[in-house]
């Protein structure tokens, strides 16, 4: 990485930190210097936090994958500057996607979105994947369209770490709780950070190479998710994604009628 694209890098973790302490956000901190972190199993659902150093590094099953999710603020409450330091991020992707267009589903893909490999929502710009901006609500890493009787409806981003084996930054702290997958089946993954396929019976890939477990990725719900504006869950029933939807074009209609 070239001088000027790390500097690049470093600025946009700051821009989204804001005030939150450096030692929990500066996503260029070796592994020693940032505080320790927490794991959670959220697929199959688990309560319990574990320091992250016990979990297993072996695949996973459940039944082809598990999921897991970290923090280095598990247990604590958010401040008034965490929440303040959410609100404002979520404020800046909603206005960024009204900006470049993307709740209009035809623009995501005309803008280089395209559907991930074995998925129905996640929606991949690879260019965005592999330049090295770090929660830029301009440059998503991903966005997540979900599908409706009235089309595909925008309901948030996804971002990713900047390398495969980067640390998410907990911007918001607590309530930024980032996630990976551990896939029992390796998965082709383009420079350890795109999924494009599955390996082959002997492990080998036509394309990328093989990995048993993703990048950390954060969801930002642009619609009002029942579990919070970063929730890993990506299960809505579909009578309560119509109504988050409808709401949230009733509340972006508002805004743009508002002078």
């Amino acid at each position: 990485m070239t001088r000027a694209r790390a500097h690049a890098r470093l600025a946009s973790v700051a821009l989204a930190c804001g005030a939150i302490a450096a030692a929990a956000c500066d996503a260029s901190a070796p592994p020693s210097d940032a505080p320790p972190r927490m794991a959670r199993s959220f697929l199959p659902v688990g309560s319990r936090w574990i320091p992250e150093a016990e979990v297993p590094s072996e695949p996973q099953h459940h039944p082809h994958m598990v999921i897991w999710e970290l923090s280095a603020f598990a247990g604590r409450p958010p401040t008034d500057a965490q929440r303040a330091a959410a609100a404002e991020f979520v404020a800046r992707a909603a206005e960024a996607a009204e900006r470049h267009g993307w709740y209009e589903f035809e623009r995501g893909l005309a803008d280089g979105f395209h559907l991930m490999h074995g998925d129905r929502r996640h929606y991949y710009n690879e260019q965005n994947v592999f330049d090295d901006a770090v929660l830029d609500p301009d440059r998503p890493e991903f966005l997540m369209y979900y599908g409706t009787p009235s089309g595909q409806k925008l309901a948030g981003m996804m971002f990713y770490v900047a390398h495969p084996d980067g640390r998410g930054a907990q911007f918001a702290g607590p309530l930024t709780v980032w996630h990976y997958h551990v896939w029992s089946t390796p998965n082709c993954l383009l420079r350890g950070m795109l999924s494009v396929a599955t390996a082959e019976a002997d492990g080998g890939c036509a394309r990328g190479e093989p990995r048993n477990r993703s990048p950390e990725m954060l969801h930002v719900w642009l619609l009002d998710h029942p579990e919070g504006p970063f929730a890993t869950s990506m299960w809505l029933e579909p009578d309560q994604l119509r109504a988050l939807v409808e709401r949230d074009e009733r509340r972006r209609l508002a805004g743009r009628a508002a002078p």
